[in-house]
């Protein structure tokens, strides 16, 4: 039995949820007021027999116990499901390490070593790393709370200390606090470094970022990759900043743990940091999850090093990123407003921990002037090239127009195209004329040398669509959910099929594996996802529908197949709220007042209202992307 098919088997969903909500389990159907958005009348359900929880009011959601932690903790599935394990006292396996191994077992290792690393910064041979704290405007007092610590050089390592306090090898290799040589030796992985403790929002102590004292390189040094540890998918000071950003729904994003721990130290608390490398969109999305909701759009402030190596780093990773720039950033996993992206410079190019301790009124006309990130892009490519010559011209627009296509808005596309005309010094409609050729858009021109773009639509018709029959044959032919699995096979064979899916929500798929192979699928890149080991379950399903037969089809045709499929799937889900809704407030209306059973009349026209618009909006076109 998996480990997810386990804590399903024995979670008790009435038990998480009451940890987040007051339920009434006077009926058989427990209620509640929604955990998720304000509401006067409960509208939130559970149901105990099949481990389900669904919302009726303006979330029009829902799923099981690890759908709902997921939701609630804003962590990821994996998280939830080992969260959950834990809380049932079930060993979370690492599937694809072979034999079981208790990740709380990693933070355990990471908590020893860092008491570990506090005393060495007390203790005599701290001296050269206590000047250098004290010289970056921190006590010592500041130091322990924040969880700054001393790996030392000498003789005493941490290997001897975490092998004294029974820490096994397994646990120590697999948090990357040591390396094992080939005579079994424990070589300690940070040496005369300064420690700095790097924890997830929950708090967990999840690895170490470390800095050189003695001039040697890497000048920055994090603990490896590890299953609790990925530098590209988590934030320094977090911990400390994610309350803040939730209420304010502002973050801003540094480079810097010292960025980051000035900034705490000074009581500003919507500030994280990325931790010396470009910022990149896995970050970008957990910082999402928190400043956004159903009823505001959030904002992201990247607050970038002036020198040029930086903001090429970061111009590099995220003008890949198209869906940046489509609304602003959407989380894949919730359908929340985008959040919107700045960027902010700091005057005479300073750095961020300098800037807050020297001058704290600078720092908070950076944030108050910060500009959408686009505008932000054109300047500094405006800057790095010399548009006064023809190739600077065309290098600064192909390094743009992409990005600046991909945003839906008219009304911005229009304010950046004029931004960029006037960078440029060439006639906007001269930029418009570019901006629609094929290369920046999704379909071809007509004809050589035509400026004007084949609609969609009409490519679409000219090529045909994939047939229904073809559909239908490929569904029959697919395992225990024929829907999901065809969506799946295809995904995993096209990547360029990703932006029509990236919207579905999780709780569409109703497979237990395959949810959570689509939730793997949209974490990481299908590259990634298809060289992972494939001993787990995950692998095994990832082997199933790769080796399905599917009817021939092009780009066009496969992209009406997973529209098709979206389309289904969401018909599915909503046909199976009305069902819920109908059971529900069968229960309900009777032990409610007038007033509120009319409210509940509402919520079941609204639902209706969905269910009629999965046939007569958009997504009958076959070119929604929205799911």
């Amino acid at each position: 039995m998996s480990l997810l098919d386990e804590v399903k088997q024995r979670v008790d969903i009435v038990q998480v949820v009451s940890k987040y909500a007051d339920l009434d389990t006077s009926s058989r159907i427990p209620k509640a007021l929604c955990p998720f958005h304000s509401e006067r009348t409960p509208s939130f359900v559970v149901y105990p027999e099949s481990g389900t929880w669904h919302c009726f009011g303006s979330c029009a959601t829902g799923g099981d116990a690890v759908s709902f932690l997921m939701k609630k903790e804003n962590i990821p599935f994996q998280e939830a499901l080992k969260r959950l394990a834990d809380d049932l006292g079930i060993q979370a396996r690492d599937e694809r390490a072979g034999p079981a191994r208790n990740i709380s077992d990693l933070y355990e290792a990471n908590e020893v070593a860092a008491r570990y690393f506090k005393a060495r910064l007390r203790a005599p041979e701290g001296e050269a790393a206590r000047k250098y704290v004290e010289g970056r405007g921190f006590s010592m007092e500041a130091a322990d709370r924040r969880g700054l610590g001393l790996a030392p050089s000498g003789l005493e390592s941490l290997g001897g200390h975490l092998k004294a306090r029974g820490v096994d090898a397994r646990a120590a290799v697999g948090a990357g606090l040591i390396t094992r040589a080939q005579d079994g030796a424990w070589r300690d992985m940070f040496r005369n470094r300064l420690t700095i403790e790097i924890r997830d929002a929950q708090g967990r102590l999840c690895g170490f970022g470390a800095r050189s004292l003695d001039g040697s390189e890497p000048k920055y040094l994090n603990t490896a990759k590890s299953d609790t540890f990925d530098k590209g998918r988590i934030l320094y000071g977090l911990n400390w900043a994610a309350d803040t950003v939730r209420t304010t729904g502002e973050a801003v994003v540094v480079e810097g743990y010292m960025d980051a721990l000035a900034a705490h130290e000074h009581g500003i608390g919507n500030v994280i940091a990325c931790m010396g490398t470009a910022i990149t969109p896995d970050q970008l999305e957990l910082v999402a999850r928190l400043v956004s909701n159903r009823n505001r759009v959030g904002r992201i402030i990247l607050c970038l090093d002036a020198d040029s190596a930086g903001q090429e780093s970061t111009l590099r990773e995220l003008s890949q990123s198209h869906t940046l720039f489509q609304t602003g950033w959407q989380s894949a996993s919730r359908p929340f407003p985008p959040s919107e992206i700045k960027a902010a410079s700091i005057e005479g190019g300073k750095d961020p921990d300098e800037v807050i301790r020297a001058d704290r009124a600078a720092w908070d006309r950076a944030i108050a002037n910060a500009v959408p990130f686009l505008q932000w892009m054109i300047n500094a490519y405006s800057a790095r090239f010399d548009v006064s010559t023809p190739q600077g011209k065309a290098a600064l627009f192909e390094a743009v127009k992409d990005p600046i296509y991909a945003v839906s808005n008219t009304y911005e596309q229009d304010r950046y195209l004029t931004s960029l005309a006037k960078s440029m010094g060439v006639p906007e409609q001269r930029l418009r004329a570019m901006l629609t050729r094929p290369a920046a858009g999704p379909a071809a021109t007509a004809g050589e040398g035509s400026r004007r773009q084949a609609s969609p639509r009409r490519t679409r018709e000219r090529e045909g669509r994939i047939a229904p029959s073809q559909v239908a044959a490929a569904l029959e032919s697919s395992g225990q959910d024929a829907i999901e699995e065809y969506l799946l096979s295809l995904l995993l064979r096209h990547e360029d099929l990703r932006d029509y899916a990236l919207a579905v929500p999780d709780e569409h798929f109703r497979d237990a594996a395959n949810r959570e192979l689509f939730t793997q699928w949209r974490s990481s890149s299908l590259t990634a996802l298809l060289q992972a080991p494939r001993e787990g379950p995950p692998g095994g399903k990832i082997d199933q529908l790769l080796s399905r037969q599917l009817p021939p089809a092009d780009h066009l045709q496969r992209v009406d197949a997973v529209n098709q499929c979206v389309r289904r799937l969401r018909e599915r889900h909503l046909r199976m709220i009305k069902g819920l809704e109908v059971k529900a407030f069968s229960e309900l209306e009777p032990l409610l007042p007038e007033g509120q059973r009319e409210e509940l009349r509402k919520q079941s026209l609204d639902s209706n209202s969905r269910l009629r618009q999965v046939f007569t909006g958009p997504g009958r076109t076959g070119t929604n992307r929205s799911g």
